[in-house]
């Protein structure tokens, strides 16, 4: 862009030279500041065809077309009568197959009687397949609230789902979460951002205080655990965030911050490191100096 502003300014400048030379006539005066009139009033429209075009960004959705492929976990299809296989393997088989709603039917069933990594994920995934986006969210979230496997892939689908949903916030603290871990899935988040218009650093790190911290569920024991205890049954599946304000030190600067993945214990007034999310030649549209993402708390 700014070598196109470069170029455009010397041929504006060379032409404007050459009619310097020229003999000047009351006409030739008049016809000169015509030209440099128009010329400028072109010039004008070009820094600003050149300037905007890179701050067009495509819509949330249409990223997240872009960027979404269906995951392939399975080493194939999972074969036999279907009599035969069991509930787990028969909502495989039609995630496999791309039956989602058959697959969603059955993995219900099967986070209701077990609770685990593999069938929240797959519920998750076949809801997604489906439009269904606050319900993937939800789902995915439980896995990165309470289980290892899964995780990473949970993540990145989360980040899409939240892009998707047109939670943008949420996104983009969960595409910060994948950098900041340095996740399998690193190099497609950082792509995603950055057609987002941001970009993190993790290399440069800032450190400051949280001015403000949210967490929903409130309470710990109300948070999806995977359990198949009586007393969280009811709550299986709630989508655990937080989010909040931290600033710098010297209190310059403060930035908004959201998490799928809440830090324990994090309360206002505690000292945290974290990386501010640039945005790239556009305005922050928040009120605040931008968005951030707390890598950890003294």
């Amino acid at each position: 862009r700014q070598k196109a502003r470069v170029d455009i300014k010397n041929v504006f400048d060379e032409f404007e030279a050459s009619i310097e030379k020229e003999e000047t006539t009351k006409d030739q005066t008049v016809m000169k500041k015509v030209i440099s009139i128009a010329a400028s009033v072109i010039l004008i429209a070009a820094i600003s065809y050149v300037g905007l075009k890179d701050f067009n960004p495509r819509s949330n959705q249409e990223l997240f077309d872009e960027h979404f492929t269906s995951y392939v976990g399975l080493t194939g299809q999972v074969r036999g009568a279907a009599e035969e296989l069991s509930l787990e393997k028969q909502a495989l088989a039609a995630y496999d197959g791309g039956d989602y709603l058959s697959s969603e039917e059955m993995l219900s069933q099967l986070v209701a009687a077990e609770p685990n990594a593999m069938n929240y994920f797959y519920l998750g995934m076949s809801q997604l397949e489906l439009g269904k986006t606050e319900d993937a969210v939800k789902n995915l979230n439980t896995v990165i609230n309470n289980f290892n496997s899964f995780k990473e892939q949970a993540k990145w689908y989360l980040a899409l789902s939240l892009l998707k949903g047109e939670e943008e916030d949420a996104a983009l603290g969960a595409l910060a979460n994948i950098i900041s871990k340095k996740s399998e899935y690193e190099e497609k988040a950082q792509k995603l951002l950055k057609e987002m218009g941001y970009a993190l650093n993790m290399d440069d790190l800032d450190s400051g205080p949280v001015v403000r911290v949210t967490k929903k569920p409130e309470e710990t024991d109300d948070a999806p655990d995977g359990s198949i205890n009586d007393r969280n049954k009811g709550s299986r599946g709630k989508r655990s965030h937080q989010w909040g304000i931290v600033t710098t030190i010297d209190g310059s600067k403060n930035y908004s911050f959201w998490t799928d993945e809440p830090i324990d214990n994090l309360n206002e007034g505690d000292l945290t490191v974290f990386v501010v999310i640039e945005r790239v030649g556009r305005s922050r549209g928040n009120g605040l100096d931008g968005r951030a993402f707390i890598v950890d708390k003294y």
